[in-house]
């Protein structure tokens, strides 16, 4: 009775065992270095530019049966982004916030990917041409470096082509369309849409973290 019950619970836990390793084989973490990019960034038709890095948080690769040739289907990244970015608004202001972004990645075999960032920021904005202030006294002064501060929230939808997954080239090309908003606003909120067009480079050592990596079945 009791090698009946050794036996049906080895078999339970053979079956539990194989079914795991079936979803998910591989499961690892190590130091992985940050990305960095570099984007023409355009508020409407207000030239800019916008810098930054990526962090990667974790990655997970999703494949069809092992038994197939073309296994990989894509791979899912997760990063956390810190850039910051500025455009000039001619005759009316100079923009330059920064922000921290949580980005979902989305890659093909193929290089194609898609992506869908949000987060939190600061703008600071600098006022175009000469800006004066009158005291109390009736004196007028010139103000250096006139502007306001805002708060922001942004979230942005992109797409892109990674070469490393066809040519092993560490370098991405994307285009972002992001939505600034700004606030308070003259006790509003300011919405502005940017456009943000440029590469993205992956050197092999820079800022390494640690993060993990995770293959699965489907």
């Amino acid at each position: 009775m009791l090698s009946r019950k050794i036996l049906t619970v080895s078999v339970f836990l053979s079956f539990t065992l194989t079914c795991f390793s079936q979803s998910e084989n591989l499961t690892s973490s190590n130091k992985v270095s940050s990305d960095i990019s570099i984007a023409y960034n355009s508020s409407l038709i207000y030239p800019g530019l916008r810098l930054g890095i990526e962090l990667p948080i974790y990655t997970v690769i999703l494949t069809k049966d092992s038994n197939t040739n073309n296994a990989t289907t894509f791979i899912k990244d997760r990063f956390v982004s810190v850039k910051t970015g500025w455009y000039h608004h001619k005759d009316f202001h100079d923009n330059l916030y920064f922000t921290a972004e949580w980005v979902m990645r989305k890659t093909r075999k193929s290089g194609y990917f898609t992506e869908f960032s949000s987060g939190l920021g600061y703008s600071r904005t600098f006022l175009g041409g000469t800006t004066y202030k009158v005291e109390n006294n009736g004196d007028v002064n010139k103000i250096k470096s006139a502007g306001y501060n805002y708060a922001m929230i942004l979230a942005g939808v992109g797409l892109g082509f990674n070469f490393s997954q066809y040519k092993k080239i560490p370098l991405s090309v994307f285009y972002k369309l992001n939505m600034l908003t700004m606030f308070p606003y003259n006790s509003t909120i300011y919405f502005r849409p940017v456009m943000e067009l440029g590469l993205i480079y992956m050197p092999e050592i820079f800022l390494k973290v640690l993060t993990n990596k995770r293959i699965v079945k489907k």
